[in-house]
């Protein structure tokens, strides 16, 4: 098995009080009173470097994680080694939870850019979910969300053309970034630092089809992707093609 590259951040961490992806995070509902108590139970903020493996699939749940800055791809593993994606992490998504203390990770997250994030064990978590109720819901919400979007995923892998596929992950992660403020609102363009073997994963495409269908939105005048970025030159028909609906994104 892999081992990870965490390092800690031996810096003065952020400051949950201040975090600037708090809103987004698990610490949202969380009073001012109470940040004392979730701060100190994260036991640090890590650096991992891109292509490097934050966690991996079957291994023992001792830690969950906030993402605090970069991408992260989440995905489940074929008996052939292949990778499925099942969803893309962005700033303030709470990946890696594990109800139990004796679990395992039922996927894997590999580091799409160089990452930070702040750890929790999961016994703190559990303790901090029977003394503050407020954080037990959102951890259900959470979860409830991200499996709904896994939900999605599967449907489009069953039911959508490659086009579909490409163009719903595309606009789904342009209405994830623009609520982050990081959409050029006028290009309407967006980071983008996946390979096309990575949006592959995402799509259940191989990369030449994924080549190939990037190749076509871009000749139709609905998109580029050049450079890791993405420029939507036609975002209404993007969302056409995608089948997509505006405000389900999560």
């Amino acid at each position: 098995m892999l081992k990870n590259k965490l390092t800690e951040i031996r810096a003065l961490p952020t400051r949950c009080g201040i975090c600037p992806i708090r809103e987004k995070a698990l610490f949202q509902v969380v009073a001012e009173t109470y940040l004392t108590d979730a701060e100190s139970r994260r036991t640090a903020q890590y650096r991992l470097p891109a292509r490097s493996h934050l966690y991996q699939e079957s291994a023992p749940a001792a830690m969950a994680y906030t993402l605090f800055d970069g991408w992260l791809l989440l995905y489940r593993t074929h008996s052939d080694g292949s990778r499925q994606g099942l969803r893309v992490a962005l700033p303030g998504d709470f990946v890696g939870y594990a109800p139990m203390s004796d679990s395992l990770h039922s996927h894997g997250a590999l580091a799409i850019t160089d990452v930070v994030v702040c750890g929790f064990r999961q016994t703190d978590l559990h303790a901090m979910i029977d003394t503050h109720t407020d954080i037990a819901r959102q951890i259900t919400s959470i979860q409830a969300r991200y499996l709904m979007t896994c939900e999605s995923n599967v449907l489009g892998l069953g039911r959508k053309s490659a086009e579909q596929r490409i163009a719903h992950a595309v606009v789904d992660l342009y209405h994830r970034l623009d609520r982050r403020h990081e959409v050029d609102g006028q290009s309407h363009s967006m980071p983008f630092p996946l390979t096309q073997e990575m949006l592959g994963e995402l799509t259940g495409l191989t990369p030449v089809h994924t080549n190939r269908v990037l190749r076509k939105l871009r000749s139709d005048g609905i998109m580029l992707c050049e450079r890791h970025r993405v420029e939507i030159l036609d975002l209404a028909r993007l969302i056409k093609v995608a089948d997509y609906r505006v405000g389900s994104s999560l």
